[in-house]
C-alpha cells in the first residue's frame, strides 16, 4: 500500500466538542496547501481550529462532508499528536472515547467525531 500525507484538523463545535476531517493528498507539498485553504475555511466560518497536521498515513478516509444533524455523525476517534506524529484509534462510541482520554495523562489527546470514516 502506498504511504500517502493525511492531514488532520480538529475543530471546536459550539458546545465545545471536537470535530475531526481529514484529507488524503499524495505529497506533503499539497497537504500543506490543503491545510492552508481548510484552515482559511473554518476560520472564515468562525470556527476555532484546535490542532491542524500534515503526517504521513496509510490510513484512508471517506470524503468530507458536513453533518446536518448530530445523527449524522458516526465515527469516534481518539487521536493524539506530537511533535512529528499523530495517532489515530477508532472508538466504539463518544463515551468509550472518552473515557479513554480521561485516563490517559498525555497532553494533546483529544476525543473527536466525524463523519468520515476509515476506508
Amino acid at each position: 500500500m502506498k504511504t500517502l500525507y493525511l492531514l488532520i484538523t480538529l475543530t471546536q463545535n459550539g458546545a465545545g466538542d471536537v470535530n475531526s476531517s481529514f484529507v488524503n493528498t499524495e505529497t506533503l507539498e499539497l497537504c500543506q496547501q490543503k491545510a492552508m485553504m481548510v484552515e482559511a475555511v473554518f476560520k472564515g466560518s468562525n470556527i476555532p481550529v484546535i490542532e491542524s497536521s500534515c503526517i504521513k498515513s496509510k490510513l484512508q478516509f471517506s470524503e468530507f462532508g458536513h453533518a446536518l444533524n448530530s445523527r449524522d455523525i458516526q465515527n469516534y476517534y481518539l487521536i493524539w499528536f506530537d511533535e512529528e506524529t499523530a495517532s489515530i484509534v477508532v472508538m466504539p462510541d463518544w463515551k468509550t472515547c472518552m473515557q479513554q482520554k480521561n485516563i490517559s495523562t498525555q497532553s494533546r489527546l483529544y476525543c473527536s467525531s466525524s463523519i468520515q470514516s476509515v476506508q
